[in-house]
């Protein structure tokens, strides 16, 4: 689970996973969540018990660990202020945009000072950097690009230098 507060409207939500996809919560008035919007999981991935999101420049950032060919998602979230649910369920949308150069990953994490992600655990496909740091400049929101690896081969399993989770 991860939070978003719109910062035009003031609008809080929760952004919530699942292990089919992600819900997009209005959590305005906590005594009544409002479910608006449904982001299924990466088409042709599995369902995944592990998901992981953040936010940055209102997107949202998502991944899922175990899940296949799942890469990261990314959603402009100014896209809640016009959604409504239709007969009291979740609006299906679909991702912006979609980052294919990793494919499972545990954590997602961003440093929001400089624009970057680090994909953490990321494994089967795509640039995996050995399970180590994946590194992504997010400057811009909808165009994710692939800035380099970090792995330390003393460390990690089987000395890939894999990362399970990190801070910035």
């Amino acid at each position: 689970i991860w939070g978003w507060t719109d910062p035009q409207t003031g609008k809080e939500w929760a952004i919530v996973g699942r292990r089919d996809g992600t819900t997009f919560v209005d959590i305005s008035n906590p005594g009544n969540p409002i479910a608006v919007a449904d982001l299924p999981l990466t088409e042709g991935a599995r369902p995944a018990a592990w998901r992981d999101m953040k936010v940055y420049k209102d997107h949202a950032y998502i991944v899922s660990d175990g899940a296949g060919p799942h890469g990261m998602q990314v959603v402009d979230l100014t896209r809640l202020r016009t959604l409504r649910p239709v007969r009291g369920l979740p609006v299906k949308i679909d991702a912006d945009v979609m980052y294919r150069e990793i494919n499972s990953a545990h954590n997602i994490v961003i440093n929001e000072e400089s624009g970057y992600a680090y994909s953490v655990g990321s494994s089967a496909g795509g640039t995996t950097c050995g399970g180590g740091l994946h590194m992504i400049d997010i400057r811009e929101p909808k165009k994710p690009t692939f800035a380099g690896c970090f792995a330390d081969t003393t460390t990690g399993r089987a000395s890939t230098g894999y990362s399970h989770d990190a801070q910035c």
